[in-house]
């Protein structure tokens, strides 16, 4: 039975951390008509092919931390336990970034279409790691989630008004990366003054911990590359095979889908706590899961159908001159953010239940699937023949989720056996997934 007041807490968590994502839409609605119209055309395709790639680093970084340590964090008893976690995790997130960033540069700097531009991702990848200090788990993990709100639009209102004045011409394009990245950097420096003292007891950090940490989250990690894959693949594969000026085309139109995907797997990364208790068998909770669920579904296809309808008249006003050729690929795009409604719902239920694993199978099976029609597709189609790549592997995804969601509940009922938390997170131990 469903606890008094659980759709208001559920609601209230939802709004909470919405509005701050909507707050924090100052920085995509306005950089990206002022970087279409300053840089012009080609400018832009760079700077997009850029942030594509270096969008590979962010998503490593992550890891799957936004979902294991998380779930950590949600089940620790101790302030002494949370901070085993943040520790741990912190300091596996800066192992990532030396390893990943250490191969980026490496290979950039081997492949001629790309050496042009190693200042970009250095610039890049040294505000990434100034950033790592803010990480998303953290705020959500602790149910601070109208801190979390507030900190990221202020952070993202004041990285745009750094782009505002830094960037007046194609020449300005070290700077457009740089506040790209900055939001972050800047929450960082927002967030530990406040939670340095009461909420964090430091630990030491030592590589047994940050390698279970790894452990914990690994198998979401390749959910994690397979889905930072699918959004990077398209804007790399036409920007090096077909030409920037496709790159921006495709990047400006899924710049909307990725608006509507930022503030919405946010609030469904912000409810995998609620979602745990619903799944506690003392919690008896899954009106509260299928609330939760149908919810989130809900505002993924309203924000995909309002992209379709306004798209003909709305991006050619707000990208400018040069840019009308993006309608048709932004319409697409509202397809895929729809069928993203059906990713994002049943892998919050599947995670929430730690079957890392299945979500992984079926983003890297997606993923795979993406690359293959990608290829021809974008080659033959341009940017739309890429749009429809991406819906087409949305929807795989969602039929491969439900599949195997529907498998996990028929060998729950008939062998029931209840997931396994220690109620010593900072200890190592084995973690024990239901394989289907």
């Amino acid at each position: 039975m469903r606890t008094p007041g659980a759709l208001e807490r559920i609601g209230g968590d939802a709004m909470a951390v919405g509005l701050g994502q909507l707050a924090a839409f100052a920085y995509p609605i306005i950089s990206l008509p002022l970087l279409t119209r300053l840089l012009g055309v080609t400018a832009f395709g760079r700077v997009i092919i850029s942030i594509a790639i270096l969008q590979l680093i962010v998503r490593l970084c992550d890891y799957g931390f936004s979902v294991s340590a998380v779930r950590r964090l949600a089940v620790a008893k101790t302030k002494r336990e949370r901070s085993e976690v943040i520790t741990s995790t912190l300091f596996a997130v800066l192992l990532l970034w030396v390893a990943g960033t250490g191969v980026l540069l490496a290979i950039v700097s081997v492949i001629p279409s790309l050496r042009g531009d190693f200042e970009l991702y250095l610039i890049g990848t040294l505000v990434i790691a100034c950033g790592i200090g803010f990480p998303s788990w953290l705020l959500q993990g602790l149910r601070k989630l109208r801190l979390f709100a507030v900190i990221t639009a202020v952070s993202r209102i004041i990285a745009l008004l750094g782009l505002i004045v830094t960037v007046h011409t194609s020449h300005d394009i070290g700077w457009a990366i740089t506040w790209q990245f900055a939001p972050p950097l800047i929450a960082s420096l927002i967030m530990w003054p406040i939670l340095a003292h009461r909420e964090v007891q430091w630990c030491r950090p030592s590589l047994g911990a940050a390698k279970f940490a790894l452990t914990d989250g690994r198998t979401l990690f390749f959910s994690s590359i397979a889905h930072s894959i699918m959004g990077s693949a398209p804007v790399v594969v036409l920007g090096i095979a077909s030409a920037p000026i496709q790159a921006a085309h495709y990047g400006a139109a899924e710049r909307f889908g990725n608006a509507g995907r930022g503030v919405l797997f946010a609030v469904t990364d912000a409810l995998l706590p609620r979602m745990v208790d619903a799944h506690d068998p003392a919690h008896r909770g899954m009106s509260q899961s299928k609330l939760i669920m149908i919810m989130i579904f809900s505002m993924f296809a309203l924000g995909g159908v309002t992209l379709i309808l306004v798209a003909p008249w709305f991006v050619p006003w707000y990208l400018g001159k040069g840019f009308g050729q993006v309608v048709p690929v932004a319409q697409i795009i509202g397809l895929a953010l729809i069928a993203s409604g059906g990713v994002a719902v049943l892998m919050l239920d599947l995670n929430s239940q730690r079957l890392y694993s299945l979500t992984a199978t079926a983003m890297m099976c997606g993923a795979a699937i993406h690359l293959a029609a990608l290829i021809p597709l974008a080659l033959v189609f341009g940017a739309p023949g890429a749009a429809w790549a991406l819906v087409f592997a949305e929807t795989l995804i969602t039929g491969l989720l439900f599949l195997l969601r529907r498998r996990a509940a028929a060998k729950r009922a008939a062998e029931p056996s209840p997931p396994i938390d220690s109620p010593s997170i900072g200890m190592a131990q084995e973690v024990v997934d239901r394989e289907i």
